[in-house]
Order: C-alpha cells, then sequence, then structure tokens
C-alpha cells in the first residue's frame, strides 16, 4: 500500500521549506559593470559598504562647499576651515582604501559604521567652535549622522553615539565660553545644548520603543489612563513619548525666557500652544475618536503640529534661534516610522516653505537682528539635512513595505508547507503522519481520563477494477468523492485519514463499539448511494472495514494491527461490511 508519508518525506518538506524560505529572502545579486567592480569590487557586500561610505563623502563635500563659501564672505577663518577640509577628506580617502582592500573584514563589523558616525561627530564639535554665527547650522548637519546611526546600529551604540557627540558639542561650547567669554554667552549656549539633547533623549526613548512595547511595562499603569484597548494603549504610549519631547522643549523655552532668548509674552504664547495640542491629542486618543481618520495615530496632524512649533520658536528665539532647526529634523525622524515616503516628503516641503517663508519674514520686518546672509546659511543647512532626512524615511517605508510583503509570503509558504506535511494532496484529508500524532495525543488523552476511543479502517471494494476498467483519473474521483461523503456523514470529533492506497483510517472519539458501528453503517449507506464520478455516473461503490476499540494496555499500533485483521475478515467474507474486533 501506498503511504502519505515516511522518514524519507519528511526530509523531503523540510528541504522543501529551505527552498522556499530561501526564495522568499532572496536579493539580487547580479554580476556588477566592469567599471563598477574596478572602483567598488566584485563583492556585492563589499560593494553596497563602500557606496555607503561614497555617500557619507557626498556629505561632506557639500558642507565643505558651504564652509568655503563663507570663508570666502569672510565670516570664518580660512585655515580652520581649510584644516576641517582636509581631515574629511583624508578620512574618506582612508575609509575607501580600507574597504577596497578589504581590511575591513578584519573587524567585528565590516562596514565600520561606528568609527563613519564617530569621525563626523568629532568633527561637528572641532567646526562648531569656529564658526561663529553659522555654529547652529552645525547642530543641523549632525542630526543625520545620528539619524544615519538609529538605522544601522544596535541600541547600546545609538547611545553611546549620540551621548558622544552631545559631549563633543558641549566640550566645543565651553570652550568658547572660557576663551571668548564676550562673545559667547553661557546661559544662550545652554539653551543649544538642551535642545541637542532633546534630540539625544529622544533617540534614547525610540530605541527602547520595541523592548517595551515586548515587555509591556505600561500594562502596570492605570486601564483609564491607557484604556483597555490593545491598539489604542500602544498608540497612547507612542504618543507620550512625543509629548515628553513637548514637554522638555516647554522647560527649554522657559529657561531661554530666564536668559534674555525669548520674550515672556512669546514664550507664554507658544509654551501655552505646544501644551494644549498635547491635551487636546491626548484626548483624541483616550476618547477613541481618533479610530474615526483613516491613521488612527493621529501621525501626520501631530508632525504639522509639531513643526509649526518649531518654526514658531525659530521666529521668537534671539540668538540660539538656529539650534532650534534641529528640532525639525527630529519631528521627521519621528514620522519615519509611521509616514509614507510620499507623506514624509510632503511632510519635508512643508517644513522647509514654513521655514524659508518665516526667515524672510524676519529679515524683512527685523534685519538686525536677523541679516539675510546668515538665515540664507541656515536655509542651505535646512536644505542639506531635511531632504536626507527625506531620503532615509523613504527607504525605510519601502523597506518596511518589503518586509510587510515578505512576510506574508514567508506566512503563506509556510502555511503551504504546513499543508504538504499534514495533508493529502489528492483528497485533502490528514495524512498517515499526522494521523499517527494524532492518535498518540488521542492516546494520552484517553489513558489520562478514562476516555475511550475506537479505530476503523475503511477499504473501498474492487478498486483494482475502478481503475483497470475506467481508468486512474476515475479512481482519483472515487477517492475525494469518498472522502467528501465521510466528512460530510462523521461528527466534527472523529478524525478520519487517507492511511494509504484506497485504504482510510477512521478515529471516533467518545463513543463504545456499537455506536461506532451505527456510525459507520451511516456512512455505507451514504456511499453506496452517492455519485462518485461524473465521468462514470452510474457507478457506485462499497467500503469494508475493521472495527475495534482502543485498550488501555495495549499499544496504537497493536490497536490498529487488530483493525486491519477485522478489515481482512470482512474482506474475504464478502464485503460491504464491517467486522468488530
Amino acid at each position: 500500500m501506498l503511504e502519505a508519508s515516511s522518514p524519507g518525506n519528511a526530509g523531503r518538506y523540510d528541504s522543501m521549506a529551505l527552498n522556499l524560505s530561501s526564495a522568499v529572502l532572496s536579493t539580487d545579486r547580479s554580476p556588477p559593470h566592469p567599471l563598477s567592480a574596478l572602483f567598488l569590487g566584485a563583492d556585492w557586500k563589499q560593494r553596497l559598504r563602500t557606496r555607503r561610505s561614497l555617500i557619507g563623502g557626498l556629505g561632506y563635500l557639500v558642507v565643505a562647499l558651504l564652509l568655503f563659501r563663507a570663508a570666502n564672505s569672510g565670516t570664518l577663518p580660512l585655515p580652520s576651515v581649510q584644516a576641517v577640509a582636509g581631515a574629511m577628506a583624508a578620512l574618506v580617502f582612508v575609509l575607501y582604501v580600507v574597504l577596497r582592500s578589504g581590511l575591513n573584514r578584519r573587524f567585528r563589523d565590516p562596514s565600520l559604521t561606528m568609527i563613519q558616525m564617530l569621525a563626523p561627530a568629532t568633527m561637528a564639535g572641532w567646526i562648531y567652535t569656529f564658526s561663529g554665527p553659522w555654529r547652529d547650522a552645525i547642530l543641523v548637519a549632525l542630526v543625520p549622522v545620528l539619524l544615519f546611526g538609529f538605522m544601522n546600529l544596535s541600541p547600546l551604540k545609538i547611545r553611546l553615539l549620540s551621548g558622544y557627540s552631545l559631549a563633543s558639542i558641549g566640550v566645543a561650547m565651553v570652550w568658547l565660553v572660557q576663551h571668548h567669554p564676550a562673545d559667547y554667552d553661557m546661559g544662550k549656549e545652554l539653551v543649544r545644548f538642551m535642545l541637542l539633547a532633546v534630540i539625544v533623549v529622544s533617540m534614547w526613548q525610540v530605541t527602547n520603543a520595541d523592548a517595551e512595547e515586548q515587555s509591556r511595562p505600561m500594562r502596570t499603569l492605570l486601564s483609564w489612563v491607557f484604556t483597555d484597548d490593545a491598539k489604542q494603549r500602544l498608540r497612547i504610549q507612542r504618543y507620550m513619548v512625543a509629548a515628553a519631547n513637548f514637554v522638555i522643549c516647554t522647560v527649554v523655552l522657559a529657561y531661554a525666557v530666564t536668559v534674555g532668548e525669548v520674550t515672556p509674552a512669546a514664550g507664554l504664547a507658544l509654551g501655552t500652544y505646544m501644551m494644549s495640542t498635547v491635551g487636546m491629542f491626548y484626548v483624541l486618543l483616550r476618547s477613541g475618536l481618533n479610530k474615526r481618520f483613516e491613521d488612527p495615530a493621529l501621525t501626520l496632524p501631530q508632525i504639522i503640529v509639531a513643526l509649526t512649533s518649531v518654526v514658531w520658536a525659530y521666529a521668537i528665539l534671539d540668538q540660539s534661534r538656529g539650534a532650534a532647526l534641529i528640532l525639525l529634523a527630529l519631528v521627521l525622524m519621528f514620522g519615519m516610522f509611521n509616514l509614507s515616503a510620499r507623506q514624509t516628503r510632503l511632510a519635508t516641503l512643508f517644513a522647509l516653505a514654513c521655514q524659508g517663508l518665516t526667515m524672510v519674514y524676519m529679515s524683512y520686518t527685523d534685519p538686525a537682528r536677523y541679516p539675510v546672509r546668515q538665515e540664507l546659511i541656515h536655509f542651505l543647512f535646512a536644505c542639506t539635512s531635511l531632504p536626507t532626512i527625506s531620503l532615509l524615511s523613504g527607504q525605510l517605508s519601502d523597506l518596511r513595505a518589503r518586509l510587510k510583503a515578505r512576510k506574508v509570503e514567508l506566512s503563506q509558504a509556510l502555511e503551504r508547507i504546513q499543508t504538504l506535511a499534514t495533508r493529502d494532496d489528492l483528497t485533502g484529508l490528514f495524512n498517515r503522519r499526522h494521523m499517527m500524532e494524532t492518535l498518540g495525543l488521542q492516546k494520552k488523552f484517553s489513558d489520562g481520563g478514562g476516555r475511550i476511543f475506537c479505530l476503523a479502517i475503511l477499504d473501498i471494494d474492487h478498486f483494482k477494477y475502478v481503475n483497470d476498467t475506467h481508468g486512474h483519473g476515475v479512481g482519483d474521483e472515487v477517492l475525494r468523492s469518498f472522502a467528501a461523503t465521510a466528512q460530510s456523514v462523521l461528527r466534527d470529533a472523529d478524525v478520519i485519514a487517507r492511511w494509504g492506497g484506497e485504504e482510510f483510517l477512521l478515529m471516533l472519539t467518545d463513543c463504545r463499539l456499537d455506536q461506532a458501528e451505527e456510525g459507520l453503517a451511516r456512512l455505507r449507506e451514504m456511499v453506496n448511494r452517492a455519485q462518485v464520478s461524473h465521468t462514470v455516473p452510474e457507478l457506485r461503490i462499497a467500503f469494508s472495514a475493521g472495527l475495534t476499540e482502543q485498550r488501555y494496555e495495549e499499544t496504537l499500533d497493536q490497536t490498529i494491527e487488530r483493525a486491519d485483521q477485522a478489515l481482512y475478515k470482512a474482506k474475504r467474507g464478502g464485503r460491504n461490511q464491517t467486522i468488530m474486533s
């Protein structure tokens, strides 16, 4: 008899699972162009690493060009700019040589991500010491560096990188205040440091988000704060991160008022606006009104409110207003995890438009406090940093979509594999291997609770004659029809499997032999009357059965053997009958 499963089949299923998984997760690794292979290498991983490093080199180039532009106008000292530009060029060259030669493979992280992140963070502190009125733009340029690290480093390394960046800028601020006390006020530098600290703290919060979601530390809070709805609770928890940043920014704003960076009236107006929006969004989320919107998380409205708050802050801040630009990057960074690539681009354009119009208006109404040249430099740095964040956001959005699609494909593949491993292809019934697993569980349950069950082996009578006379196609129709009829007659608790060839194994739970025999009689009556083939409508079939009750003291193999012997007697005794054993 043909078995539906065997040890060899189990290996085949495992191999199939591996092949399907590989197909789902495969990527394009086609041979590179000869010119690309010359400069980037032939190994696709090394090409990717080198390409990413050179993209970072383009960022250095843009910063260097802006610095030289400021130096030519007499704003920045040319020797300092030349020294920084030389250090940038040397760094890009060294990284390229290390990656192209393959020396990077000796390190635990062949991409050298941490090194590539620490270098610009160090240079940002260096440039900050001589960039004068444009030092705020350096803080803006630092944000994409932190964001790139966020996407490629572990949570611990993200914290180390952001902490180092904060320390680098802090040391530069202290150096400026000590060496040029007449030009640099400690209180106003502290405002800038606090705004940068908001970025760092936010990154730490985001890196902890997944762990918090998995461990659910917020579950200890009162249900009236976060609701009992799991999805709503998660939305509120994520919103709390944004709300915490609003509160921090309000505290920084209050400090800015005390040091004279913001007038009390302007500070009160902006603080009231920010805290009122915090309360409004919480009410919408807590009440469930957010569910009426296409995006229940209200991500885009929160982004718009946050962007307008940052632009407002820029308009009312005095000398440290440029530091507020880093908050634009922070807002877009939060949006990149929930917004689509298109929405992120629109938010970026909105931010640049609002910021540009505000700069033009302030330069027109108060040119002494807002010089055109200084505002232009700030805007150029914003135009460099924000589109970079938008690009990274688009890549993250595409990656999310691809991972979601691959997850669906993998789930479907695994479902197909599970079906192949447990089901008979022809009839859709359980196969022999799965039936043995089911019988094992049933026996444990029966032995523990004293619940009886019966087994029956069914064999279609004269099936060979059907195949020989009408062909195997009609034989397949007969098997499928029998399986469908059996499933329609049997109880939900009963299990039938294709045992092999034209044989079927039936498990009848919680019933005695006489009850099981009655069930088989009903099945026989339905099978005898059923049309089993559309090809040969007049064809009718019958089956023989060996029925037995599982005994506590015997194994499953012994019970199946008794049922098989009873089936043999039924077929010898004239077929189309049930013999009990």
